[in-house]
């Protein structure tokens, strides 16, 4: 028995290697606007990076997005095969396993999201560890990744690409780099000030694909306002893009059409290279209106 998401229209798209926009509209005027850019940037022959959007509209729980940034490890071989795998293992558990806990209640829906990501996660990054293994060669991809229902949300995050949910006031922070950096400034050794001129900034304590299992932190949050922007990011686009500089050009008031956030983004990726930075950059954004 095939089982799909209860509702008239399904609205997705993903995208790998250029920019996207577009709009979704569903049950009770939910509204979601939603944009991709992701650019190799000015040094890399290859962008590694891989991302994805997807919205649908349920019956018994409205609103359901997601929104993933998965960056392919520039230093090892075929870091676009380990970030394309991620993403693709991600849509296909919107698309088939989802569907699967939508008769679920609201707590139980949660929880069992969370478990089967978890064993989502593991399972990828067994697989990319064995396919290099047989290869000879070492792939890895961080993988982040925000996934809504109506207003709720959860954050998952393994590596240091990340979630950034920006209101009308503010750009704030959502999940924590898993990377020695993140580390020594928790440990006061450094100031996040410092952190980017560390000859250590790139190294990174956990992602997909250099080992049999990888621990994903995931946390849970609630919209306390009616309008918000959330963007996924790689550390290309976050590295020299403050977060004032995120709710300038990408606060839900800025957001006005999928276009506006998609120019937006383009021109802080812009920035971010005029800056001098070197890695490909990507950012999923999604203004989500109630």
């Amino acid at each position: 028995m095939t089982v799909s998401f209860q509702s008239d229209t399904v609205f997705f798209y993903s995208i790998f290697h250029c920019p996207v926009s577009g709009r979704f509209s569903g049950e009770n005027n939910m509204e979601v606007k939603a944009c991709i850019f992701t650019d190799a940037g000015k040094v890399r022959k290859k962008n590694q990076d891989a991302a994805l959007i997807k919205v649908a509209n349920t019956k018994r729980h409205g609103r359901i997005s997601f929104a993933a940034v998965c960056d392919g490890m520039g230093g090892l071989s075929k870091g676009e095969v380990a970030s394309c795998k991620a993403i693709r293992s991600l849509e296909n558990w919107f698309c088939e396993e989802l569907p699967l806990m939508q008769s679920m209640d609201e707590a139980e829906l949660w929880d069992t999201a969370e478990k089967s990501l978890r064993r989502l996660m593991a399972r990828v990054s067994g697989e990319l560890f064995r396919y290099g293994k047989h290869r000879g060669i070492s792939l890895g991809t961080t993988v982040t990744a925000f996934l809504q229902i109506g207003m709720k949300y959860m954050t998952l995050n393994i590596g240091d690409s990340r979630i950034y949910m920006i209101d009308q006031r503010s750009a704030k922070r959502l999940t924590r780099d898993q990377s020695l950096i993140q580390e020594k400034i928790e440990k006061g050794i450094i100031t996040p000030e410092e952190s980017g001129a560390d000859p250590q900034r790139n190294v990174l304590l956990s992602c997909l694909g250099t080992s049999r299992a990888a621990t994903a932190e995931v946390t849970r949050g609630q919209f306390k306002g009616n309008s918000v922007t959330v963007i996924a990011c790689s550390d290309g686009f976050w590295r020299t893009i403050g977060e004032d500089e995120m709710h300038e050009k990408l606060c839900p008031q800025m957001c006005v059409t999928p276009e506006d956030m998609l120019w937006e983004c383009r021109k802080l990726a812009e920035r971010a290279m005029a800056r001098k930075e070197e890695d490909n950059i990507s950012v999923a954004a999604q203004c989500l209106e109630s």
